[in-house]
Order: C-alpha cells, then structure tokens, then sequence
C-alpha cells in the first residue's frame, strides 16, 4: 500500500459515502458541493449520486467532483479539509525526498506557511553577513560615561504605553446616571416605610 492510499484509508471514515470503487478509484461525496449530503431539493445524496472521485494519473492521486467541477491534487484536498494529516502527509513526503521543486507537493517549511503555521527563516552562518543591529553588546555614544556603559545586556526593550484605565462608570457609559436614578428610588422608599439611617 502506498502512501496516497494510506491517507485515504485514514480519512475515509470522515468521508460523506465514501465507497471503493476498485482498482485505483474512490468514489465520495463532494466536500465542496455536496458537503451537507442534501441536495437542492432538501433531499438526502444517495451513495450512487455521490460525484465527488479520488483517482490515480500517472502517479499521484488527485480529486475531481463531477457536479461542481472543483479538481485538486490529494495534498491540497488534505489542506482544505484535513489540516493535520495534510502536515502529517507532507512530513512523510519530505522523510521519502519527493516534496519541493519538481514533484506534486510542497516543502514542510511551505506547507505549515500555508496553513499558518510557523514561518521559518533561513539561519545565517557567515559572519560577515550579520546586521550589526544583533549584536548583543550595549552600544557606545560618544558622550557616555564609563559608568552609564552596560555591558553584555543588548538593546533595551521597546517601552509600549498603555492607554489610561478607565473606571467601572467609563466603562458602562451611562451606567451612573441609572445607579443614580436607582438610588433616588431605594431612598424614597425607605422614607415611606420609616427606615432612618
């Protein structure tokens, strides 16, 4: 078994009337067109009006939908609906040596930058190419004094100013004008039933 039809074997139980139809065709309902397996007329898809096809050409698996006509190769139907076996398939890709240029699926650095994930950028190991914005000493000014001088503690942090807290009153707008309204009411109350405090 091969690892397009492994993949397939995991998600097909999360697969509207997923079927296989033998040799290397897999027959499911569409999850772009037909993913509520109700048709426009309020009816349940029956497994034989499912149009949505896994295929095999040349040697990758793609995805076709006869209704709406949406085709997508198998790693980028994982990207739209299986977002973690996508990885996973990718993964398994990249430890066989066919992802990137030249083969039908990307990189994992592209892959978990396409999904959102982490980003990655390339370290670099010449010396000479380093920003001097890096470096990790205080810099000197010409007018500082050997002790202003910090050594070995880098840039200072950002200072981010906060805007101003607001009290409970700023907050609910118009918040005390009822308080004050409902106080006037508990007092006059209190006046008729004697209550003195």
């Amino acid at each position: 078994m091969n690892l397009d039809q492994a993949f397939i074997n995991k998600i097909s139980s999360h697969l509207l009337h997923y079927r296989f139809k033998g040799g290397e065709t897999h027959q499911l309902c569409c999850p772009y067109c037909q993913s509520g397996g109700i048709n426009s007329k309020g009816k349940k898809i029956s497994e034989s009006k499912a149009k949505g096809y896994f295929y095999k050409k040349e040697s990758c698996i793609n995805f076709k939908c006869h209704k709406c006509g949406t085709g997508k190769q198998f790693h980028n139907f994982l990207k739209d609906h299986f977002p973690t076996e996508f990885i996973a398939y990718v993964r398994e890709r990249e430890h066989m040596g066919t992802t990137g240029k030249g083969h039908n699926c990307p990189t994992l650095a592209n892959a978990l930058e396409s999904i959102g994930g982490l980003k990655f950028e390339k370290p670099i190991f010449d010396k000479n190419k380093i920003n001097d914005s890096t470096s990790t000493t205080a810099r000197e000014s010409p007018d500082a004094s050997k002790e202003d001088k910090i050594e070995g503690c880098g840039n200072p942090p950002k200072v981010q100013k906060l805007p101003p807290m607001r009290s409970p009153q700023q907050q609910s707008g118009c918040q005390a004008h009822i308080n004050h309204l409902i106080k006037q009411k508990h007092e006059r109350a209190r006046k008729r039933r004697g209550d003195l405090w």
